[in-house]
């Protein structure tokens, strides 16, 4: 299990827990759930992520909804239906930094955020310059699993 905090400052100081990542994506499938309270009690599940493949999680218990992503390489394309039908483009990774991305091959946009270590800062500006802190991350994490998670931020 991973716990993903809220992060404050340009120190990343570790704040309440903000998501439960359980699973492993390719070994059986991983969930993300809301995180509840400081110490991270598992809360309602939000995704469920299948390989490649994230759906949203039809009940609080992680049965499989519609798609809602789907990841390629290192971009993150939205996408719907009951099987995921690939949409445009929401996210793009180059190296450690994360940028917005649009249309169907995932033209760059702005940036969005900078992965450091354990910690995500804010990305500024088209050269994705790290800003302030925003979530620290406790154990290893899935990259379709963060990639969503900053998708809905």
């Amino acid at each position: 299990m991973t716990m993903v905090q809220w992060a404050y400052g340009p120190f990343a100081t570790p704040g309440d827990a903000a998501y439960i990542i359980e699973g492993d994506p390719m070994d059986g499938g991983a969930r993300i759930h809301q995180a509840c309270g400081p110490y991270g009690n598992k809360g309602p599940c939000l995704f469920v992520i299948e390989g490649d493949k994230v759906f949203h999680s039809s009940d609080a218990f992680g049965r499989r909804g519609p798609a809602a992503y789907i990841m390629e390489g290192d971009k993150l394309f939205r996408s719907s239906g009951a099987f995921g039908t690939k949409g445009s483009c929401a996210l793009l990774l180059e190296g450690t930094k994360v940028f917005r991305a649009d249309g169907p091959f995932g033209n760059r946009q702005e940036g969005a955020f900078v992965l450091d270590g354990s910690d995500i800062y804010l990305g500024e500006g088209t050269f994705c310059q790290r800003s302030e802190a925003i979530l620290h991350v406790r154990g290893a994490i899935p990259m379709v699993a963060l990639l969503t998670i900053l998708a809905g931020l």
